[in-house]
């Protein structure tokens, strides 16, 4: 649980420049010492971090990975994805959000060749994060997005299946898309031939807005969390009252997962922009309009497991327009997302043109 307490077992973290001024590459650098510096003040090391994501205002075009891990102190490469998904604030050209849990990472655990992967055995089921999944197309076939989607899911399967996992264990899904206005179509047929073919009848919570992967050379790539479970280590797809279902307009994924462990259960909700129970866009054009829809869709998932905002242990917002920072603000505070809940806050498109906003969480609440 998220606190500042070096006794708990794990924490989110955002972690921005220490200062706004100077180039991208200085912003970057100060960031990676502060991360060094926030993990080591709740009593982390670099080889707790579990996974993270960096986001940058331009396509980095110096060795951000090695920076990082020199700057992190860190023994290689760390489980982390770059998208160009510009931060919020103006003056700002990156942000780092981390995850990070002790003793969790086995750095044996690879994908590709590629140490961007993170696994942790809790109460006798296997925690696996894979970042940064990418397509890989066989020579002389054809490279439509759509094929390369299917073949990031093929990737994404072969990753679960080396570790003892299959995709029914998936709990969550990032898919980052560049340019999703014209690509987001062929990703869902890519998407529900793949999880057909799987035969999935319990969908993962998903996110998937635009960003233009960092370094993987493929307009698209995807990040992912999987679970084993036990008696004692069990998830469930979650139904929303206040939205329809994405299944039933052709979209595969749930609108939030539970997953309950011993003494603790977690609740990983999908990105949720303003929509109604018939599907439809709500607020047309009115950032705080949708914002309002948005944030009652997401109280309507927590109070469905006895949680509030309270409970939120991390997010991220999506804004298609930077100058709506100031309204996001005044309605998380309005709705009781604490300021000091990790949450960055990034400018992207959504995946239909008409929303505004879109907000994605993990939150968690202790049994007994």
């Amino acid at each position: 649980m998220p606190n500042d307490n070096t006794d708990t077992p794990d924490s989110y973290f955002e972690v921005a420049p220490s200062s706004t001024h100077g180039h991208a590459q200085e912003q970057f650098l100060s960031m990676a010492n502060a991360a060094r510096v926030a993990l080591r003040t709740r009593g982390f090391e670099p080889r707790d971090i579990v996974n993270g994501w960096v986001r940058f205002a331009t396509m980095p075009n110096w060795g951000w990975r090695d920076e990082l891990s020199k700057a992190l102190q860190a023994t290689g490469d760390v489980p982390i994805t770059g998208l160009v998904q510009p931060p919020a604030v103006g003056s700002q050209k990156c942000v780092l959000d981390l995850y990070a849990a002790r003793g969790a990472r086995e750095t044996s655990v690879t994908h590709a060749g590629n140490p961007r992967a993170s696994s942790c055995e809790r109460a006798g089921a296997k925690h696996l994060r894979v970042m940064s999944l990418a397509p890989r197309l066989e020579p002389g076939t054809s490279a439509s997005f759509e094929n390369l989607t299917y073949s990031m899911f093929e990737q994404a399967g072969l990753a679960l299946g080396a570790h003892g996992l299959r995709f029914s264990d998936a709990v969550r899904t990032w898919v980052h898309v560049g340019d999703i206005d014209a690509n987001y179509s062929a990703m869902n047929r890519a998407r529900n031939r793949y999880f057909r073919e799987q035969g999935l009848t319990r969908l993962p919570a998903s996110t998937c807005v635009e960003g233009l992967p960092v370094g993987v050379g493929t307009p698209v790539a995807m990040d992912l969390y999987a679970v084993s479970t036990n008696s004692d280590v069990k998830w469930e797809a979650l139904r929303s009252e206040t939205m329809g279902e994405a299944s039933a307009y052709g979209v595969a994924f749930s609108r939030a997962v539970r997953l309950i462990e011993p003494g603790i259960e977690r609740l990983f909700v999908s990105g949720t922009a303003s929509i109604d129970a018939r599907g439809s866009v709500v607020a047309v054009g009115n950032v705080r309009g949708q914002l309002d829809c948005m944030f009652d869709n997401v109280k309507s998932l927590l109070t469905r497991t006895q949680m509030g905002f309270a409970d939120v242990q991390r997010a991220t917002m999506y804004l298609k327009h930077a100058e709506d920072y100031g309204e996001y603000i005044k309605a998380a505070r309005a709705y009781g997302l604490d300021a000091t809940v990790p949450c960055p806050v990034v400018v992207t498109n959504i995946c239909r043109p008409e929303w505004l906003c879109e907000i994605e969480l993990c939150a968690a609440r202790r049994l007994g």
